[in-house]
C-alpha cells in the first residue's frame, strides 16, 4: 500500500472515530448553581478550580451516576465567546478572562516583573493558551518514576491517559521539509499505539503554512536537526509541526469547558459554582491526619461553606494550589505563623520547587512582500478578506497559529568544549545543592545535558513581529528556552487575607548555567537567523541590536528583554515528604486523609514540552485513581 493510500485510510479512521462536542451540546450552559444553593448540597468529591485540570477531572468524576460532584470557578463561563474560541483572538490582558498576576522583581533580570497570564474562566489557562499540543520525551516521564516511588507515574503508566484525552486529526499530508517516506511510513504504522483517537480534546496540525516557517526548518536540518514526524510517540525531539488544541471541522479553540465540561453539563449530580473564589479549606477538629471536610468561598463580598463528604480535591493551579494551602494551614509553620495562621500541618514543601521555562527572542524585519501574520494587522483589506473566510468557511489565517517548535538537545548547539565547559559549570552548582529534591532533579537533568536523551531547550517561530514592530512592516520572530532550567523559585502567600494574590518569585537566573546555557541559546537563534534560505527573506535583525556583540552585551539584553514560558509547574511536588514532597503517588496531601491536588503544581521536576497535554493525563489519570477507590493514604516519608 502507498503512503497516500494509507494517509487516505487513516484519515477515514480518524473521521470515523471522531466524537466532538459541538456549540449544540452545550445548549443548557450554564447549568450552573447560586452560591445559596450550593452552599446547601453535600458532596462526594468537591472540585476546588475549574481550569484545565479541574473540569476534565470533575467531568470524568460525575460520569459515576452514583456519586455527587462539585467544582468552585472563580471566573465566569465563556463557552461560544470569540475571545476565547477563535484561535486568533486572546483573552490576554484582560481582567474578564485573566487573573493578571505578576512576579515579584527578578534580581537578576534588571528587577523586572512579569506578568503571568492564567486563565481565569471555566476552562482556565487552557482557554488562553497558546493551544501547543505536545508531549515529552519518555525518560522526562521516566523521570517522575522515583520521585513518586510508582512506576504507574512513568511514561508507560501516562501515556494511556495522554491518549484517553486526545483526539488527533490526521493531517493528509504533513508538508514539512526533512521528512522521508520511510518516516512517513514508520510514523503511520506507529500512529495507532502512540496517538489518541476518541478523546474529547481536538489536535489538529494547521492547515495554513508561511513559506518563512519552511525556510526556518531548512535552516536547522541543514544544521543536522531533523525534522521529527512523530514527537508525540516518546522521542519530542527535532523540529515538529506542531499539534494545536484546535477544532479544524468548527474552527475554535478545544479546550476543557467547550468539551468536558460541555459533555457533561445536563449530568444532574454535577453542580458547578462560577464566580465564587475558595479561600480556606476546612478540618475536622483535632482530626489526625487531617480529614477535609469543606472549602470556604466567596461570593459578592459574603463567605460560604460547601460540604464534602468524601474529598476535597484542590485543582486551583501552580499559583493558586500552594496558597490556598498554606492559608487553609498547610505548610511552612514559620510562614504560617508571620501572617497569623495556625500551622495545622508542618509541610515546609508547599510553595517551594517553582520551575519555569525561559525565553529569549530575535527577531527580523522581512523583505516587502513576504506574507506572515503581520498583514492581518497592516492590511484591513486583507483583515476583512480572512474574517469573511472564517465566518465562511471556519478556515484561514484567523483560524491558525504558529507551526514551528524545535526541541533540540544541548549538543545541536553547542560545541564538545562548549558543552564541557558548561557542564563544568552544571557539576560545581550540583555539588553544592543540599536538597535531596534537587539532588535528585541534578541526576536527570544532567543526563540529558550529557547525553541528549531529552532537549535542553526550545525554540518557537513566531511569524510576526512580537517587539515594537512598525506600521505596515512585517516580521519573523523566534524565541528560545531553557526547558530543564536549574533556577527554582516559589510560590507564597503574601497576606492572610485570602483575596490578596500571592509573591510568585521565579528566582530567573539565580544560577550561573542558566546564564550560561540562555546566552548560548540566543546566540544560536542569531546564527540561525543569518543563514539562508531564511536568511534570503531578511531584510535587518532589529533585535538584538546587531551591534551588540560581546557576551558581557547579550547578557545585558538578556536581563532587558527575556520572558518566561508560561509553564509553572512544581509547587506542590509528588515527591517524598523529607526530599520537600507536598503529595505522595496518590496525589494526596501529606498530613491529610482525603486532600488531593491534581494540577501542574504537582509535577516533580520540569519536562520538554508545552504542559497542556500533560496536565489533561494527569486529570484522567486521577480520576481513575479516585474512581478506582485510590483514597491514597500513604504519609510514607520514605526516601525515593
Amino acid at each position: 500500500m502507498s503512503v497516500r493510500q494509507v494517509t487516505a485510510v487513516a484519515v477515514a479512521f480518524v473521521l470515523l472515530r471522531v466524537w466532538h462536542v459541538s456549540a449544540a451540546a452545550c445548549a443548557n450552559v450554564p447549568r450552573t448553581s447560586t452560591a445559596v444553593d450550593f452552599a446547601k448540597l453535600s458532596f462526594d468529591y468537591l472540585v476546588v478550580g475549574g481550569g484545565t485540570a479541574g473540569v476534565a477531572l470533575s467531568a470524568r468524576l460525575a460520569e459515576d451516576p452514583s456519586v455527587t460532584v462539585g467544582l468552585i470557578e472563580a471566573g465566569n463561563i465563556h463557552v461560544n465567546d470569540p475571545t476565547v474560541e477563535v484561535p486568533a483572538l486572546s483573552g490576554i490582558g484582560n481582567a474578564s478572562y485573566d487573573w493578571l498576576f505578576t512576579s515579584v522583581p527578578q534580581t537578576h533580570l534588571n528587577d523586572r516583573s512579569f506578568a503571568i497570564p492564567r486563565g481565569k474562566m471555566l476552562g482556565g489557562s487552557s482557554g488562553i493558551n497558546g493551544m501547543a499540543w505536545g508531549r515529552a520525551s519518555s525518560v522526562e516521564y521516566d523521570a517522575w518514576i522515583p520521585f513518586a516511588s510508582d512506576n504507574s507515574w512513568g511514561w508507560s503508566g501516562l501515556l494511556p491517559y495522554l491518549r484517553k484525552c486526545e483526539n488527533y486529526t490526521l493531517p493528509p499530508h504533513d508538508p514539512f521539509p526533512g521528512i522521508s517516506e520511510e518516516d512517513r511510513e514508520r510514523a503511520l504504522h506507529d500512529l495507532p499505539h502512540v496517538d489518541g483517537f476518541s478523546g474529547l480534546i481536538v489536535a489538529s496540525h494547521n492547515d495554513v503554512y508561511f513559506d518563512a516557517t519552511f525556510k526556518m526548518a531548512n535552516v536547522l536540518n541543514d544544521l543536522g536537526i531533523g525534522t521529527n514526524v512523530e514527537p508525540q510517540s516518546g522521542n519530542a525531539s527535532g523540529v515538529t509541526n506542531t499539534l494545536t488544541n484546535i477544532n479544524r471541522v468548527e474552527g475554535k479553540r478545544s479546550y476543557s469547558a467547550n468539551t468536558y465540561y460541555c459533555s457533561h453539563a445536563g449530568d444532574t449530580n454535577y453542580h458547578v459554582l462560577l464566580n465564587a473564589q475558595a479561600t480556606k479549606v476546612s478540618f475536622a477538629k483535632g482530626s489526625n491526619p487531617l480529614i477535609a471536610t469543606g472549602v470556604q468561598f466567596v461570593v459578592g463580598g459574603k463567605t460560604y461553606t460547601a460540604t464534602a463528604r468524601r474529598e476535597v480535591i484542590l485543582s486551583a493551579g501552580t499559583i493558586q494550589t500552594p496558597q490556598l494551602l498554606e492559608l487553609s494551614g498547610i505548610g511552612n509553620s514559620s510562614i504560617l505563623q508571620s501572617f497569623g495562621i495556625e500551622p495545622l500541618f508542618d509541610l515546609p514543601g508547599v510553595g517551594e520547587n517553582l520551575q519555569e521555562h525561559m525565553f529569549v527572542l530575535a527577531q527580523w524585519q522581512v523583505k516587502p512582500g513576504v506574507p506572515t501574520f503581520d498583514l492581518l494587522r497592516n492590511n484591513a483589506t486583507f483583515a476583512a478578506k480572512q474574517q469573511k473566510i472564517y465566518d465562511e468557511t471556519r478556515g484561514g489565517l484567523l483560524a491558525a497559529t504558529d507551526s514551528m517548535l524545535a526541541f533540540l538537545t544541548l549538543g545541536d548547539i553547542v560545541s564538545p568544549s562548549e558543552m564541557a565547559a558548561l557542564l563544568d559549570i552544571f557539576d560545581k552548582e550540583a555539588a553544592a545543592a543540599t536538597s535531596p529534591l534537587t539532588k535528585l532533579q541534578n541526576r536527570f537533568r544532567r543526563g540529558y545535558f550529557a547525553d541528549g536523551s531529552a532537549a535542553a531547550l526550545e525554540l518557537i517561530e513566531w511569524v510576526r513581529g512580537l517587539v515594537n514592530p512598525a506600521p505596515n512592516e512585517s516580521y519573523v520572530s523566534v524565541i528560545g528556552g531553557m526547558v530543564h532550567p536549574s533556577s527554582k523559585g516559589s510560590i507564597h502567600i503574601a497576606s492572610n487575607n485570602p483575596l490578596t494574590p500571592p509573591a510568585v518569585d521565579f528566582n530567573l537566573l539565580s544560577s550561573e548555567f542558566d546564564t550560561q546555557l540562555i546566552l548560548q541559546i540566543l546566540k544560536f537563534i542569531i546564527k540561525i537567523g543569518g543563514q539562508a534560505p531564511f536568511s534570503d527573506l531578511v531584510q535587518v535583525q532589529t533585535d538584538p541590536d546587531p551591534s551588540l556583540q560581546t557576551d558581557e552585551e547579550l547578557l545585558s539584553y538578556v536581563s532587558s528583554g527575556a520572558s518566561i514560558g508560561h509553564h509553572s509547574v512544581g509547587t506542590a511536588a509528588m515527591a517524598p515528604k523529607d526530599f520537600g514532597g507536598v503529595v505522595d503517588n496518590t496525589l494526596t496531601v501529606y498530613g491529610t486523609a482525603n486532600l488531593r491536588v491534581v494540577d501542574a503544581s504537582i509535577i516533580p521536576i520540569h519536562i520538554g514540552a508545552h504542559i497542556q497535554s500533560t496536565i489533561y493525563a494527569i486529570a484522567e489519570k486521577a480520576a481513575d485513581m479516585i474512581k478506582n477507590g485510590g483514597y491514597g493514604r500513604s504519609n510514607s516519608t520514605t526516601s525515593a
